[in-house]
């Protein structure tokens, strides 16, 4: 793979089609640019911040954004579109080649097999996280299944999945011209949501003339994966594991379409389509290890979610902390067994101190 995108073997093509991160390492706008391969010239401070920010500078020509000037430990915050990947990754390749004498373009890469696009991942995972990182599946000429196709294997519940929930949803005009149609498997607010829609549509509708319509049918299959899964998924990239193959495996991890064949749907054959679709891959699971919670952890969160409603109410009663002082004995008595757990690993003997309020 060379870029974003990945033909396979069964006629699709796999591409990453949105990245966004953060970065406390890089806090300045004009270095994070020259990170990125652009100039200062390259993009232009708009009026207005956003997501917490106050300040946001955007690409001319791409849609690249970058916030800054956000609160306290936000850094700066990158958005780049999968149109602008290819530009992107132009002049990072660029940022990072260099001339040694008698030899031209030699690419300052940690390992000479490495594509520019793990090179640029592996460059984000240095000074941040990602937050969002959406992998894409395109079947042109809809060879395999259309939007449709995927309502009916729904509504016979031919589908096995580990999404709860999905929303279909229709776009028209008030003459009834369809404008577009997304299958949505999952919430917006997790960390893992599919969408299969109706690619030709969305792209005529952007068509500027009618030499740009597209001719033929186009179903894209989007994961859009963030946070924790964001970054599980740029790992395997980053260690080798081939685009397509990442892509087809959280798919099929997700969903299956199935033949009616057993009375217990998990235990139905798959649908000979689906596995021609998703080819001879197995299922990735993007697994999260519950982090192993700590007392430095529950100060963050107290200072983040708790402080303000305090300072309130001791500002309201004129200063006194007797909001405090008056409920700290009922508070000790009701602390969970974990909580408990975490003040010994840091107080050995504080319970020396509080046994009456323990028993």
């Amino acid at each position: 793979m060379y870029g974003n995108s990945e033909y396979l073997d069964n006629s699709l093509n796999a591409s990453i089609d949105w990245i966004a991160f953060t970065s406390t390492i890089i806090t300045d706008v004009r270095e994070m640019i020259s990170f990125l391969g652009y100039s200062e010239a390259d993009f232009l401070l708009l009026p207005k911040g956003s997501n917490g920010y106050k300040k946001m500078h955007r690409l001319t020509g791409f849609p690249i954004t970058i916030l800054s000037d956000g609160n306290e430990n936000m850094g700066i915050h990158v958005v780049i579109s999968g149109s602008a990947l290819p530009d992107l990754l132009s002049h990072f390749k660029d940022s990072i080649t260099y001339d040694i004498p008698f030899e031209k373009n030699v690419t300052c890469l940690s390992d000479f097999n490495n594509s520019i696009m793990i090179e640029f991942l592996q460059q984000v995972k240095r000074i941040g996280w990602l937050t969002r990182f959406d992998l894409a599946v395109d079947d042109h000429n809809a060879r395999y299944f259309t939007v449709e196709d995927i309502r009916c294997f729904l509504d016979r519940q031919d589908v096995v999945s580990k999404f709860r929930t999905y929303r279909d949803v229709y776009e028209s005009t008030f003459t009834n011209e369809s404008t577009g149609h997304t299958i949505y498997f999952g919430s917006r607010q997790s960390e893992v949501m599919l969408r299969i829609y109706d690619k030709q549509l969305q792209q005529n509708q952007k068509a500027a003339s009618p030499k740009d319509l597209i001719n033929e049918p186009w179903i894209r299959w989007e994961i859009e994966l963030k946070n924790d899964r964001a970054n599980i998924a740029a790992d395997f990239l980053i260690q080798r594991k081939e685009l397509g193959e990442i892509i087809m495996e959280i798919l099929n991890n997700y969903v299956r379409l199935i033949v009616p064949d057993d009375s217990n749907r998990s235990r139905c054959s798959t649908h000979p389509l689906w596995e021609k679709f998703v080819g001879m891959v197995g299922k990735l699971r993007l697994y999260v290890k519950a982090s192993q919670k700590t007392i430095e952890e529950k100060k963050r969160w107290l200072i983040r979610q708790c402080l303000p409603t305090i300072a309130g109410v001791i500002i309201a009663d004129g200063g006194s902390f007797d909001i405090i002082t008056r409920h700290f004995d009922d508070a000790v008595s009701r602390m969970s067994s974990s909580l408990r757990h975490l003040v010994t690993e840091k107080n050995p003997e504080w319970s020396y101190d509080y046994d009456a309020l323990l028993t």
